[in-house]
């Protein structure tokens, strides 16, 4: 009972009306959930939503079953903060509360004998109560707490809070009743679909947000399944890294450059299959919306006439949705992506109710059905001839041909490169690993990852001012930076050194040690741009600082933060069923717009030609261009300045166009889809 001594250090309550206030919060505070078991609980609503076609519902019991444990961990943070800085904090947070009990409180002739032998009165305790300042909770603040107010209602009213510009998307494993039973190294592979919701896109306009179910795992005869193999060859590469400093001859040297191209071979055909086999057509769910609205209206127009021209009467809003994003993606999927997303399109996602009053279900199949993809090919081509009264395959053909004019159209050819708007993942724990930043439909959009729409709300928020265009709008005058703190890393040291001395002198920071804790946590408040290169993430640095919190003690955090190490912003799952955690959730948690970082192992010098490529497209210089410097003795610190330049360079503000045109820096597949943006949109205005 540690939030209720304050109240007798501070005011001498009535037992009465003390009994009334202790029962208040014993019984009708909110428990704080189990992260695990509150998640699985809403992906099962959330799938019961779904196969009674509440669209929302689905949508909002989703948004609740990702990274729940983080927003206890934000709302603990952020009591302690406040606490630390007002030791009169715990009692304003229910002095409107308790003026609710004083002024409800019916004072029996019992009770009014006590408060006489206790010579204390409501009214004293009113007069003092009234002598604290009341600080109504922000509702982003409100919103990470567990609560009613965690609504569908409110989900959409944030949404419409949010800019404009963004494109949030969420994948979501499904529920797993095995989680309970087995170990997450077993669970975890046994995912066989995902839910992939958008809660905002170029098409939604004011409509709810739309789930669609997408096959996972897809695998050949003969091949491991994809969760398999990613798990597999992320194993292989660490062992592969690890077993590097004990390369003493010229066969284990030609051995492990041989395993890294392997492994490199591997990961290339995991987003392989992740693009042709698993997502298809769709990947255009994705996409971010388009910078110029002209396109959008096009492929709008497009698609309109082609229900129109072919009698598509009974196309429901969801369908129709789905064909907009899949047509305008069409330059960049093949023929059978879209025919195969087509069919889905018309057949798994129309009227539930009178798919199953036209039904006459196979052997196979049963009218007990919950989604429409549980009927057999046969059985829904059957139903959507019955409804539409031609073909599926006429059906499939109509916009097949839509999709062509678009791929091939000259009228076309400026959607192929056409500028976009940003893209949000949130991306479920069980589905984190995955380079999806990489598969060819995404490899060049501004994408960035958030926990969930709790903390892209509250983020958003804390830094609202600072916000234009979708952008967080940065700076990057004031650079700290950790250099190798552990010392052993010696020729990193000297390559990193030299960048940053050449691109970034006005820069400071910490080389060949680790700063003290207060310093560090001092460099995370005062930096736009705070660079780490050195083992992991570099946040146990921050351990034992003035306020003791870590590095959520940084107050105000305004920096873009790169991380270098090895899976620097991999999420990390402890025993049991505990939650993951990572280096970015504490960072956003402080308040950091943005963290960039690495998902699995790496060597240092391929990422310190991505990270130093990164920060010379994003951050001003007066030095000559990063790539016309002669980089053949880096390794010693050493740079030629005088080489010719042979190709332009152009700069790069967007933080996250910076990362994606950063990762072609390296000729190594697996270096370049480690690196992902975590956090809101960030960019620097224009010299």
């Amino acid at each position: 009972m540690e939030d209720f001594d304050v109240f007798t250090d501070e005011i001498k309550f009535t037992k009465p009306l003390l009994k009334n206030i202790l029962n208040k919060y014993v019984n009708d505070a909110p428990a704080t959930p189990s992260g695990p078991n509150y998640q699985s609980g809403r992906k099962l609503l959330g799938e019961e939503c779904l196969s009674n076609g509440d669209e929302l519902g689905c949508a909002f019991q989703f948004s609740e079953a990702v990274s729940a444990s983080l927003r206890t961990m934000a709302v603990y943070r952020d009591e302690q903060m406040r606490i630390a800085g007002n030791q009169n904090q715990k009692i304003t947070n229910y002095i409107k509360p308790v003026q609710e009990i004083i002024d409800s409180t019916t004072i029996s002739k019992d009770d009014e004998k006590l408060i006489g032998l206790l010579s204390t009165n409501t009214t004293e305790i009113t007069e003092k109560l009234n002598s604290f300042k009341l600080d109504e909770e922000p509702f982003h603040k409100k919103y990470l707490r567990f609560g009613p107010h965690n609504n569908a209602e409110n989900l959409m009213k944030i949404m419409k809070e949010l800019p404009k510009e963004w494109t949030i998307i969420q994948l979501t494993a499904p529920y797993n009743p095995n989680e309970n039973l087995k170990t997450l190294d077993e669970f975890k592979l046994e995912i066989n679909s995902i839910y992939l919701t958008m809660y905002t896109n170029d098409y939604l306009g004011d409509h709810v947000p739309l789930t669609v179910n997408i096959p996972a795992n897809v695998n050949k005869v003969g091949e491991k399944p994809l969760f398999t193999e990613l798990y597999s060859l992320l194993s292989d590469n660490y062992e592969t890294i690890n077993d590097a400093q004990f390369l003493n001859n010229k066969r284990l040297v030609q051995n492990y450059w041989s395993r890294r191209e392997d492994i490199d071979l591997r990961m290339k055909s995991v987003i392989m299959v992740m693009d042709k086999e698993w997502l298809g057509g769709w990947g255009s769910l994705l996409t971010g919306k388009l910078v110029e609205d002209g396109l959008r209206d096009k492929i709008v127009t497009l698609v309109d006439t082609t229900i129109q021209d072919w009698g598509f009467i009974k196309l429901n809003t969801k369908q129709k949705i789905l064909l907009y994003n899949l047509i305008e993606s069409s330059p960049v999927l093949s023929s059978h992506q879209l025919k195969s997303c087509i069919r889905r399109i018309l057949t798994e996602h129309g009227n539930t109710e009178e798919i199953r009053s036209v039904l006459n279900p196979c052997q196979e199949c049963s009218k007990d059905f919950r989604f429409l993809n549980e009927l057999c090919l046969k059985c829904l081509s059957k139903a959507f001839e019955s409804i539409h009264h031609f073909s599926l395959v006429d059906g499939i053909k109509a916009f097949s041909q839509a999709a062509s004019m678009v791929k091939d159209g000259d009228e076309w050819s400026s959607l192929k490169k056409a500028k976009r708007h940003p893209v949000i993942l949130i991306v479920d724990e069980m589905l984190d690993t995955f380079p999806w930043e990489t598969l060819p439909i995404l490899n060049h959009h501004p994408v960035s990852r958030m926990e969930n729409v709790h903390f892209i709300y509250n983020l958003y928020k804390i830094h609202e001012k600072r916000f234009v265009d979708g952008y967080f709008v940065g700076s990057t005058e004031v650079g700290r930076y950790v250099i190798n703190p552990e010392k052993n890393l010696d020729r990193m040291e000297k390559r990193m050194v030299s960048f940053v001395q050449y691109w970034c002198g006005g820069w400071s920071g910490y080389i060949g040690e680790p700063p003290p804790p207060d310093c560090f946590l001092r460099f995370l408040s005062e930096a736009d741009v705070f660079l780490y290169c050195g083992h992991g993430d570099g946040c146990q640095l921050g351990a034992g600082g003035a306020n003791g919190a870590g590095v959520e003690g940084a107050a105000g955090m305004r920096a873009a933060t790169l991380l270098s190490g090895c899976g620097s912003v991999r999420l990390t799952g402890s025993a049991g069923r505990a939650p993951p955690a990572a280096s970015h959730h504490h960072l956003h948690v402080a308040g950091s717009p943005m963290v960039v970082g690495m998902l699995w192992e790496v060597t240092d010098l391929e990422v310190d030609k991505v990270v130093s490529s990164l920060l010379a497209l994003f951050v001003p210089s007066r030095a000559r261009p990063w790539p016309a410097v002669g980089k053949a003795r880096w390794s010693q610190g050493l740079l030629d300045t005088e080489v010719e330049d042979k190709v332009p360079f152009t700069p790069e503000r967007d933080l996250l166009r910076a990362v994606c045109r950063a990762r072609g820096s390296t000729s190594f597949v697996m270096i370049a889809s480690s690196m992902v943006a975590r956090g809101l949109p960030v960019r620097i205005p224009d010299a």
